[in-house]
């Protein structure tokens, strides 16, 4: 239904493929292959005696190696030091039109309740953007699989919260069937903050010319921002329609599984959010405003990350100054 969205996606990915080519890219941390019916994870590390075991969510849209970028900002490579056993889910690159929230949700669950199985003893999840989201909404539905939850970035009030995005998923007409460029999204995003994605991002490229460490990072952003995904349309509809436009998991009226998933349960878990109060994409108030009394980590923008929203990811100064109080946090029992 999109075929100029589509080449899109093609040429996107063969720039990123020659940005790889040329140094670019990720260096990522050995892992296994977790292959289930259901689901797929990255297991990292061999299996220490009594780790905590952390499950990483990373947003159904592009690939999951922003956790994992490089060494130096490595969230992945972080939790392995810190000594937890660490699994990261793949969302489904080829997604059929059967693939919506409730089996997004579904497939999260399940994997949870492997790792819970396998470790004996709950994951600590931790979800960037509306991967952050969905792990909120599994955790409101499965508590006995989840000890804790880490916010980053994570939308979880909609409505009046829903920030930059607001105006265009409102005014959005119905998405059509099929797999949604992920070219497509990426303007959407742009024109509904030119600022974040386009205006900050060239300045940023300019500042970090003079800090090879910051401009390798930036490049290596933009590779990734470049590996395109197709997510499925009823999914999209689903966020659109169930998340954005009606508010439910806020509202407390998301049904899923057969069960009606409750931001307000959430106060049942030790939860921690990242948040950057100066962001239009992910307003502090649409992660704080769900949640009650949560351990709160402010972002702060900062040079070589490229998109301020994967910041908290790969930014600096969130290694040298976020990431080691979320982990105390994080060993807390």
């Amino acid at each position: 239904m999109f075929p100029i969205f589509s080449i899109s996606d093609a040429f996107r990915r063969s720039v990123g493929d020659l940005m790889e080519n040329a140094g670019y890219g990720p260096h990522e941390t050995a892992w296994d292959r977790l292959e289930h019916h259901d689901f797929r994870l990255r297991r990292y590390a061999p299996l220490a005696a009594n780790a905590l075991p952390v499950l990483i969510v990373p947003a159904p849209i592009k690939r999951a190696y922003i956790f994992d970028l490089l060494p130096e900002v490595s969230v992945v490579r972080r939790l392995i030091r810190a000594g937890f056993a660490v699994y990261l889910y793949e969302w489904p690159e080829e997604q059929d039109g059967k693939s919506n929230l409730e089996s997004g949700i579904s497939s999260l669950s399940l994997a949870a309740e492997m790792i819970a199985t396998e470790h004996r003893s709950p994951s600590i999840l931790v979800g960037h953007s509306l991967g952050g989201t969905l792990a909120a909404i599994t955790a409101s539905i499965a508590p006995r699989l989840v000890s804790k939850l880490v916010l980053v970035e994570a939308p979880l009030k909609f409505g009046e919260q829903t920030g930059a995005l607001g105006p265009l998923v409102l005014s959005s007409p119905a998405v059509p069937p099929g797999p949604v460029p992920g070219s497509l999204l990426d303007l959407a995003s742009v024109f509904a903050a030119p600022e974040e994605f386009v205006i900050w991002r060239c300045g940023d490229s300019c500042t970090s010319l003079l800090d090879p460490e910051a401009l390798a990072i930036h490049l290596a952003v933009i590779r990734w921002s470049l590996d395109e995904f197709a997510p499925s349309d009823q999914l999209i509809r689903d966020v659109i329609e169930l998340l954005y436009r009606e508010d439910r998991f806020a509202r407390n009226e998301l049904h899923v599984l057969g069960q009606v998933a409750r931001s307000n349960s959430l106060s049942k878990l030790s939860v921690a959010a990242i948040v950057d109060h100066a962001s239009r994409v992910v307003p502090s108030s649409s992660v704080l405003g769900a949640l009650r009394d949560p351990s709160i980590f402010p972002y702060e923008p900062e040079v070589g990350v490229a998109l301020q929203h994967v910041g908290p990811l790969v930014g600096r100064q969130a290694h040298r100054e976020i990431w080691p109080k979320v982990i105390d946090w994080m060993r807390r029992r």
